[in-house]
């Protein structure tokens, strides 16, 4: 995220202050119209029922951390005790600054920074927060629909109050359903605009990054039936939560029986008040404001409605001191650690689609365009980089062959510190050469891979990164006999094993030849589950069976439109 520029400095914080001071004028409007007295009594009436409303209050931030973890790929190697806090600290952040999404969703991710990389946790988020804005567009739908049975206006407010109601949710759900069909509309909008722009250029590094954003979210959101109602009973439960939270207020302030009616229309208040004027810090004034004209329409009095937000703000102030400690504890720079990601590193050897040399020759007989097998290598690389941007701790490197490559794989979402060049005579010494190179960048553990890899699941590098050590060398073993993946950790010095001489690459015996070198070289040998590199026919059909299988191409979404999109040419 880009800093703002001193201009847009400015204007944020004036219009941070006029915001802050507009919303304390109707503080003490509305405070002093409801009566302190009122309130005051309104307060001694919630007295101890003040502590089981923060304990709600923390359980509803607490779903919205377990639905983010459920939205998360396979690998990610987190738990709820690590999510919990950055939901805290990027919530506490939120409240407090005019800025309010735009700081307080991104903290939460660059609070994980040191646990799991940002391109890992961030469509997550995305996904997260859709499912929380179609459960809250449904709940202020349902409170809409209860303050209007209650009110029984005339027919004309009911239709002006029902259509945007109708059309809001619609809206929502249309979004959900062109997720869950992976309609590129982002992508097809910026190849759109890309095929009118000049070659090159900003325009198709932005599209390029668009089209990845579009693809991980697409990768990230909930495929199976268990999985896409675990996430969206959870997003219900936090505003049942936030009901409960009301119903148990009202019974307190109130002098007649609580309806559940009365508690959802409040909530619903609540919702559109806190979507609408989240740029207000705290919605300071504005929730004092909007809950007195609802507790007055609904016969509760203002001064109940006041009483109400200044409880909320008091919960708040609660959950946002711990957001606060926990951000001070742990910092928000969105610099790594040294020497990388916890000083270990995941590269992929590639070339650009584009390159001079085309790539996938050995797939002709099957797609015998040059430029669908472009296209298809386009898309290896994309679902490569976006699921090995997943593993935990680890940075992303992408290895170039020709130093013509790197505009192509630039606009492929790369930055150039992730690119580094192969160097050497053959693909031994290119190998070696990239290990030192990482080792000497101050790595410790390095886990290579190959380019055609689209749905290689990320648990299987993570767990090669984990295993290596001094004497020791992880690989993974291809159908074809040879490997798709070698880990190795540094020695001494950045010292590399010599384990890339005397191999027949490209053969059947490139396996068993790298565990002999191993062997002489003293090193042990361990193993994670084999896969399989999609180089010939046979790997690409072992593609396609995948992809067609329950939720295979969830892991693939740039292959599998690709090969759509081939197959209907």
């Amino acid at each position: 995220m880009s800093a703002p520029t001193p201009a847009a400095s400015r204007g944020l914080r004036l219009g941070g202050l006029l915001a802050a001071g507009g919303g304390l004028a109707l503080f003490f409007y509305f405070v002093q119209r409801a009566g302190t007295t009122e309130i005051a009594a309104g307060i001694r009436s919630i007295g101890w029922a003040f502590l089981p409303i923060v304990v709600l209050g923390g359980l509803r931030l607490l779903v919205r951390a377990a639905a983010w973890l459920r939205c998360m790929p396979d690998g990610h190697g987190l738990r709820l005790r690590h999510v919990f806090p950055a939901v805290l600290a990027g919530d506490a952040l939120g409240n407090l600054t005019p800025l309010s999404v735009l700081i307080g969703e991104p903290a939460k991710a660059i609070y994980l920074r040191r646990r799991a990389p940002l391109a890992g946790v961030l469509p997550a988020l995305a996904v997260e927060t859709l499912f929380y804005a179609l459960t809250a567009v449904l709940v202020v739908t349902a409170g809409g629909a209860a303050l209007l049975l209650r009110l029984r206006p005339p027919a004309a407010e009911w239709l002006a109050t029902a259509v945007p109601l109708a059309v809001v949710v619609l809206l929502a759900v249309a979004v959900h359903v062109i997720i869950w069909t992976r309609t590129p509309l982002v992508g097809r909008a910026a190849s759109w605009l890309e095929r009118r722009a000049p070659a090159g250029g900003a325009v198709a590094g932005a599209a390029a990054r668009l089209r990845d954003a579009e693809a991980r979210v697409h990768r990230d959101y909930p495929r199976g039936w268990r999985r896409l109602l675990g996430v969206t009973a959870l997003e219900t439960a936090f505003h049942v939560l936030a009901v409960a939270e009301v119903a148990l207020m009202l019974s307190l302030l109130g002098d007649r029986p609580v309806t559940l009616a009365d508690a959802l229309v409040f909530e619903a208040a609540n919702r559109l008040i806190t979507v609408a004027f989240k740029f207000v810090p705290l919605r300071i004034g504005i929730d004092e404001a909007g809950t007195a004209v609802f507790a007055a329409a609904l016969q509760f009095g203002p001064a109940a409605g006041v009483t109400m937000a200044l409880v909320r703000k008091g919960r708040m102030l609660v959950w946002i001191s711990i957001g606060v400690a926990a951000v001070v504890r742990q910092g928000l720079s969105r610099a790594e650690p040294a020497g990388g990601a916890g000083r270990r590193a995941v590269v992929v050897m590639a070339r650009s689609p584009q390159g001079r040399r085309a790539p996938k020759t050995r797939l002709a007989a099957a797609i015998g365009e040059e430029a669908d097998r472009r296209r298809l290598y386009a898309a290896f690389l994309r679902d490569t980089i976006a699921a090995m941007r997943t593993v935990p701790d680890a940075a992303l490197h992408v290895a170039y062959a020709e130093q013509d490559d790197r505009d192509g794989l630039r606009a492929l979402g790369l930055a150039d510190a992730e690119l580094l060049p192969q160097r050497g005579a053959d693909l031994g010494a290119r190998e070696r050469g990239v290990f030192r190179d990482l080792f000497g960048a101050g790595y410790a553990r390095v886990a290579m891979i190959g380019s055609d890899l689209p749905t290689l699941p990320p648990a299987h590098v993570r767990r090669a990164l984990e295993l290596a050590a001094a004497r020791r060398v992880v690989l993974g073993r291809a159908r074809d006999g040879g490997y798709y993946l070698i880990a190795l950790a540094a020695g001494e010095g950045g010292a590399v094993p010599d384990l890339f001489r005397g191999i027949r690459w490209s053969t059947p015996a490139a396996f068993d030849d790298t565990v002999a070198a191993a062997e002489r070289a003293g090193l042990a040998v361990s193993l994670v589950p084999p896969w399989y590199d999609v180089d010939d026919e046979d790997g690409l059909a072992a593609l396609r069976s995948e992809l067609a299988a329950a939720g295979g191409d969830a892991r693939a979404p740039a292959t599998a439109a690709a090969l759509a999109e081939i197959g209907r040419d």
